[in-house]
């Protein structure tokens, strides 16, 4: 007892969130949890939960029991009622609840399509940072400005949520490098416990849905991690990610950018500047691999020196459960 003792007392207060459904996004929850559990040092045993937030998508009982075993909160609760057809509403539906439910001093918000291969040293915030996130990777429904065909939707969001405009700072999407006002990948959002930021994400953004505001009037071609997207849904991609933008600058202004071993963009490696790739590839932290496990193509097994022996066999083994479950 009296050797368990301080490591309890010295194991950050961080909680990992992520939703799980059944399919494939319930063997990529998996594989996150336990890349957690493996592979992120000091942080390996804090609280994780994993959040079901629309009916019908039941996951499991393999899971189930693999999720006990990882030690990890289940909730399988109807959070996502307004706009279950996308799914990427379900991320912030259950970031909003876990933080009114369960108070920590810092939640680490993720996509169930990416793992940890390192210990993630920058979750431990300093006094003087309360968001930590990463920019978009490409423009897409992002705007540059005042000219920008996309401006006017996001100074309708501003309008709904009660935002000003002019009070979003300027950023840089990370692969194709162009000048916008602040938006970041939900793929992985860390904030302070205390501000209210993920319920206030939640607000903004299912304001936003009441509201029919829509990034994109036609709909187009995308793939998520999990599956090509309705055409319908489409039209929202990237709403959720702005209503948190919107979320945090009215929050704070105390926002870090995390650097770009984390959240890293696997699908679009060939696009990232070659200067880029060999300064950050050898050091990744924390992955965003989309649908590439299923399909066997992932540069991770191909890159010398990333990945481990022991990591490269476990995450053969899981990507062939990917595919298998796919």
């Amino acid at each position: 007892m009296s050797h368990s003792q301080p490591a309890d007392l010295n194991k950050p207060d961080v909680a990992f969130v992520a939703c799980i459904e059944g399919g494939v996004l319930e063997t990529q929850a998996l594989i996150l949890f336990e890349s957690i559990r493996r592979y992120a040092g000091r942080f390996k045993d804090c609280s994780l939960y994993a959040l079901s937030p629309r009916a019908g998508h039941e996951i499991s009982d393999r899971a189930r029991y693999r999720l006990n075993q990882l030690n990890v909160t289940y909730i399988d609760k109807t959070l996502n009622t307004e706009c279950p057809e996308y799914g990427s509403a379900n991320r912030v539906a259950a970031a909003a609840h876990v933080e009114t439910a369960y108070p920590h001093e810092t939640f680490v918000i993720l996509d169930s399509d990416t793992l940890f291969l390192r210990e993630p040293g920058e979750l431990v915030l300093p006094e003087a940072v309360d968001v930590l996130v990463r920019p978009v990777d490409l423009k897409g429904m992002c705007t540059s400005g005042s000219q920008d065909p996309a401006d006017q939707y996001w100074r309708d969001l501003c309008h709904c949520c009660g935002v000003n405009y002019d009070e979003l700072p300027w950023t840089q999407s990370f692969v194709d490098q162009q000048r916008i006002r602040a938006s970041y990948n939900g793929g992985l959002v860390i904030a302070r416990g205390n501000l209210g930021v993920l319920e206030r994400w939640g607000d903004f953004f299912f304001a936003s849905i009441r509201k029919k505001l829509t990034p994109y009037k036609k709909p187009w071609p995308i793939r998520s991690g999990v599956s090509w997207v309705d055409h319908k849904v489409s039209k929202l991609w990237g709403s959720n990610q702005a209503a948190l933008s919107l979320a945090i600058w009215s929050s704070t202004r105390r926002v870090v950018e995390l650097p770009a071993t984390y959240n890293y963009p696997l699908h679009l490696h060939n696009q990232i500047a070659p200067a880029i790739v060999d300064k950050v590839f050898p050091n990744l932290v924390h992955v965003h691999y989309h649908w590439l496990l299923e399909e066997d193509t992932s540069s991770l097994f191909q890159q010398s020196g990333l990945l481990s022996s022991e990591q490269q066999e476990w995450l053969r083994s899981r990507a062939s459960e990917l595919r298998s479950n796919g």
